[in-house]
């Protein structure tokens, strides 16, 4: 017998294997269902039945949870997907007894329990936090886009909408001169059918416009309102913001969220807000790229625990290399004065408040004279500096980033190892799901998949299968506390 043989699909045992035998000990399936079995889903917030009613038996919510977990684990979120798998794979089978409940049962369980599936992530947090797994002494910050269940041929903005306008009113002009040079009866008949189409289509692009007027928004998503238009590898995408904080130990997520921001400029107190949360009353380093840099948000972030390293962005290129950007003006903190490259002084001129935070202005009076104005600005009263109340905070980050740029530059390797994992890894460049609510839930589902998957790599399943059957884990003090203030 020249190849090795399987075995015959018809052949009877005697005594047949158990699901049990098709599942090693060390399969990351036993981990699932020890995690799932430790949890009181009722008080985390899943709706949970009694079973004692009239009609048709509900499904535990344990075993869709262990489910949903075993699915976006293994890079399966369609909840048509899902239904498939539990006919057909063995883990599953083993994991949920053989249950096989329908694609409508998968997605109303995540519908229903969003509130319940972000506390679940961040009691995860806890726990990693209670395992010495996550320290916060070093945390990264960052962004990325995933693209919404909206096609680009459904998002409208301004510019696109003024087109589409042009392009109907000429194809309107163009069937009205076949229509009256047209002798034909059928032939007229077809044409005030397009021609109706066409109007009926301009009074939505209409409608559209006024809307995106009376509502001061400057783009919309037909099939997502939610959705923005953002750009996303180089081009324009409509996409979601998802935003990560980053252990650096493990590299594990301490928390997330998803935003319909089209830049990160305005999360950086967000996320570092989210971090002390989980890190409350213990020194925190928080790293984030140029992308994030916003005085505002900057001043807001820093305090007595809290650290933040954060590269400045670069000033307007003619600035830059004229010699004129801010940058090259030095502030005389004992005159309360700035002086430019050039030696020349700017004044202190008068006080403003930007988004509730006090500034001051200095203006040069010497640009008459000093030869070099059209360099330095296109102001016609000369070149302008502003200078926050707390600005010192900010020069301070600068120089601390400067000093640390060995500890700076482990920023991309800590936040970028769960994007690559989420995204080249599981392939989940997009949501499948809409609305900001319910995006935000796949992104809760998605984060405690990997950190899950990677908890697993770090620890080992018997390990973790030990120490989430210890029942000293449930009942312990820190999860109650701390719930309380993320909830």
């Amino acid at each position: 017998m020249p190849f090795i043989e399987g075995e015959d699909r018809y052949q009877i045992h005697l005594l047949p294997n158990t699901l049990d035998d098709f599942v090693e000990e060390e399969n990351s399936v036993r981990v699932i269902d020890a995690y799932v079995d430790s949890l009181t889903l009722e008080e985390l917030g899943f709706q949970v039945y009694s079973g004692s009613k009239a009609g048709q038996k509900p499904y535990r919510r344990e075993e869709l949870l262990k489910l949903y977990l075993y699915c976006y684990m293994n890079g399966i979120r369609s909840s048509r997907k899902m239904e498939t798998e539990t006919k057909r794979n063995i883990e599953l089978m083993w994991l949920i007894g053989k249950l096989q409940p329908d694609h409508g049962t998968l997605s109303a369980f995540m519908k229903s329990n969003q509130t319940a599936i972000k506390k679940l992530f961040k009691e995860f947090t806890l726990m990693l936090k209670g395992f010495g797994l996550i320290d916060g002494q070093l945390v990264a910050i960052d962004g990325t886009k995933l693209k919404a269940d909206c096609s680009k041929k459904k998002h409208f903005n301004d510019n696109i909408i003024s087109k589409k306008l042009e392009y109907i009113d000429e194809k309107i002009d163009s069937y009205l001169r076949d229509f009256l040079t047209e002798d034909n009866r059928l032939k007229k008949q077809e044409i005030t059918e397009k021609l109706e189409v066409y109007q009926e289509r301009m009074h939505e692009l209409q409608v559209m416009k006024q809307e995106l007027k009376e509502t001061g928004e400057n783009q919309l998503c037909v099939t997502d309102p939610d959705a923005k238009s953002m750009k996303n590898n180089g081009k324009h995408e409509v996409c979601f913001n998802v935003q990560t904080a980053v252990d650096s130990k493990y590299k594990l997520i301490v928390d997330c969220d998803t935003v319909n921001d089209v830049n990160d400029q305005g999360q950086l107190s967000n996320m570092a807000k989210k971090t002390r949360q989980v890190f409350h009353g213990q020194k925190t380093t928080i790293l984030a790229d140029t992308g994030y840099y916003n005085f505002l948000e900057i001043i807001d972030v820093v305090d007595e625990s809290t650290e933040l390293l954060i590269k400045p962005q670069k000033g307007k290129k003619n600035k830059v290399e004229s010699g004129f950007d801010k940058e090259n003006f030095e502030y005389d903190a004992i005159n309360d004065r700035y002086i430019c490259p050039l030696g020349y002084e700017l004044p202190f001129k008068w006080n403003g408040k930007q988004d509730g935070k006090e500034y001051r202005r200095y203006t040069c009076e010497a640009f008459g004279i000093c030869g070099q104005k059209d360099l330095c600005t296109t102001a016609k009263g000369g070149r302008s500096v502003t200078r926050l109340k707390d600005e010192e905070v900010i020069e301070r980050i600068a120089e601390n980033t400067r000093s640390q740029s060995k500890l700076y530059k482990q920023r991309a390797a800590i936040v970028e190892h769960p994007f690559g994992t989420i995204k080249r890894h599981w392939g989940y460049t997009y949501f499948l799901t809409r609305g900001l609510a319910s995006v935000g839930t796949e992104t809760n589902l998605i984060c405690l998949a990997y950190n899950l998957k990677r908890m697993i790599k770090i620890q080992g399943v018997k390990e973790l299968i030990r120490l989430f059957r210890n029942p000293a884990r449930s009942k312990s003090k820190m999860y109650d506390v701390y719930l309380s203030k993320l909830a």
